[in-house]
């Protein structure tokens, strides 16, 4: 009973001594100081969160930006490059035009053009692709025909987005005048693109429920805006202020509520001024925040824990902190990293690292340029070992100023061979994201895409705009073209050339007798058979039904025009054999020489013509030399 006394009061005094009142001070003074420095950090640590989110947000949409801007002057490339092709091929053949056009649209795999419309020189609608006009519909008083009709170059025009008369559709108007043989504009070819086309690029980027991207003309005026709320048409709409007014500069970012559905957000934006547009892209501050929720949380209850445990709850508080310092510092080694693999949208993602000699490649780039491991040692001879030799030299010296600090991002297009001995069109970009002392590049990170298609794409359209489709010879603009420096070089060497114009006596009681078919095949068989007549230096080109021309860049003297005429005529005079059919034709040939049949190409053409007449009342079947214009 004693021992029990004596342990209750030793109890009541351990007790007593933590409730004294002098204890009870010092605890309060302590707590004084050690929970508001406690909250001061949790304070800091979460402002610090905060703008951490909002310079990533802010790097990952110009990023972003200068990526959407680089996909939307590859599509209006692409754009002028088919109003190019489609021009000539209106100026050749008008009444195959709209089979050409459907063509087009199922080669671009019908995701391009929307709608394709001709004017005459007036400015009135004279063929629309969306079917056939219903009365003249005129659109002289289109901002994209009035350019094209009223300008002073043959360039391309962009209009604002508006409801077509034509179509009754929302479209973005691009449109290139139609020249005549005299230069004088006979006409306007406009493409008509929906604006949604260019919100493709939307699908590819994940900023968050509240992301928008937008297509501005330098006016203000919206061309197309994506947001997660398809509804909304805000094409048309006009904005003002930066980066719309001018002096706004290149590229840059904005921190602005959108004054289209009053989301706040950060902004990036890239120009493109060779077509007066603006790009933008945005993402949500409550998504752009939403990414460091978690972390906030912890802070959250580490202060909560720091409150209640001070001491055992500091030395949380301070692992958290440290924690956190490292996690925002393999953040930032890795920023750039997945900022570009964001923007890559199904692009590889490479980072090479200066100290290592290794190149990291991610997945998709491994297949790109059919690399066979994650890790690989790259230097310069590695490089030249897999590019192409007429791109190393160009693609070296870019990547070379970019690293000298000369230009703020390296890009380039270059073919890489493959493992198979095969070359593949690639695009890479890059930029240096760390830098030591002295400046001297110690990491370089950036993406890798497949451009074979495209490139192959763009070599189809500019071939077929050159060439003849039926024979596949140069056409009358490959011809002229060639015309005109041969004579360039006749006139500085002092050499003589010819032009031989025929076309095929008794060819139209084929077609009439056999069909067209039997005739399209006996074209082509012509032009084989001519053509292996020439040498490789000469041009045979078809530029008419029926109609050929040969010129001979080089040719000793006037005589020797002659006999390679005469070498034609006996092949045009065997018997040809198509569908099973021995098919007899020959043909009348015109001579004319440099320069004693003129001087320029126009004089040459219409002598050879004319010498090609001659031989026609001469009797057909013969060759005629025509020596004056």
């Amino acid at each position: 009973m004693p021992h029990q006394i004596d342990t209750s009061l030793r109890f009541v005094r351990a007790a007593r001594a933590y409730f004294h009142g002098r204890v009870l001070l010092r605890l309060a003074v302590f707590l004084a100081v050690a929970l508001p420095l406690t909250w001061l950090l949790v304070y800091r640590a979460h402002v610090e969160l905060r703008n951490t989110a909002h310079e990533e947000s802010t790097r990952n949409v110009q990023n972003l930006s200068h990526a959407f801007a680089e996909e939307v002057r590859s599509t209006i490339t692409s754009i002028d490059l088919s109003l190019s092709q489609l021009r000539l091929s209106w100026l050749r053949n008008p009444a195959q035009f709209g089979a050409i056009v459907a063509e087009l649209n199922t080669h671009l795999q019908g995701q391009l053009l929307v709608n394709v419309i001709v004017t005459d020189a007036r400015g009135r609608a004279v063929f629309s692709s969306a079917g056939k006009l219903s009365g003249p519909v005129d659109l002289s008083d289109r901002e994209y025909v009035r350019a094209a009709l009223d300008g002073k170059r043959d360039q391309l025009a962009i209009g604002q987005p508006r409801k077509g008369r034509v179509t009754g559709l929302w479209s973005v108007q691009f449109s290139r005048p139609i020249l005549g043989d005299d230069g004088k504009v006979v006409g306007v070819i406009v493409a008509g693109v929906a604006p949604s086309y260019f919100s493709r690029f939307y699908d590819s980027i994940d900023l968050g429920t509240d992301a928008s991207i937008s297509l501005v003309r330098s006016n203000g005026i919206v061309v197309a805006r994506t947001t997660r709320n398809q509804a909304v048409q805000d094409s048309g709409r006009l904005l003002t202020g930066a980066p719309y007014a001018p002096g706004s500069g290149p590229y840059g970012s904005f921190h602005r509520v959108s004054r289209l559905d009053g989301i706040e957000r950060y902004y990036g934006w890239r120009t493109l001024p060779e077509y007066g547009l603006v790009v933008t892209v945005g993402q949500a501050v409550k998504d752009a925040q939403a990414r460091y929720a978690s972390q906030r949380s912890v802070l959250l209850g580490i202060g909560v824990a720091v409150s209640l445990l001070l001491v055992l709850g500091g030395w949380v508080a301070l692992t958290a902190s440290e924690s956190r310092r490292r996690a925002v510092a393999a953040l930032s080694a890795a920023e750039a990293r997945w900022q570009l693999a964001l923007n890559a949208a199904g692009e590889g993602v490479w980072d090479f690292s200066f100290a290592s000699g290794m190149i990291t490649l991610s997945p998709s780039a491994q297949g790109i340029v059919d690399a066979p491991g994650v890790l690989l040692h790259f230097d310069r001879a590695a490089f030249w070992r897999m590019a192409h030799p007429d791109d190393a030299d160009g693609l070296w010296g870019a990547l070379y100023e970019h690293l000298q600090g000369a230009t703020p991002h390296y890009a380039g297009q270059y073919r890489t061979r493959l493992g198979n001995g095969n070359w593949r069109w690639i695009l890479v970009r890059g930029r240096v994201v760390e830098r030591g002392p002295g400046g001297r590049p110690l990491r370089i990170v950036g993406t890798v895409a497949d451009i074979d298609a495209r490139k192959l794409q763009e070599d189809e359209i500019r071939h077929q705009a050159h060439h003849d489709m039926l024979t596949g010879l140069p056409n009358r603009l490959l011809f002229n073209d060639r015309l005109r420096q041969a004579l360039l070089a006749a006139q500085r060497e002092g050499n003589q050339l010819a032009v031989l114009f025929f076309d095929l006596d008794k060819f139209k009681p084929v077609n009439d007798t056999h069909g067209h078919a039997v005739g399209d095949l006996l074209l082509q068989q012509v032009a084989t058979r001519v053509r292996g007549a020439l040498r490789a230096s000469d041009t045979l080109a078809r530029i008419g039904g029926d109609e050929f021309v040969v010129l001979l860049p080089r040719i000793g003297a006037a005589p020797d025009a002659r006999r390679v005429a005469e070498d034609i005529l006996a092949e045009l005079n065997r018997p040809f054999v198509s569908e099973g059919r021995t098919l007899e034709i020959s043909g009348s040939i015109g001579v004319a020489v440099y320069p004693d049949s003129g001087s320029n190409a126009d004089e040459l053409m219409r002598s050879a013509d004319g010498a090609m007449y001659d031989a026609k009342l001469q009797g057909r079947a013969c060759v005629a030399q025509r020596t004056g214009a």
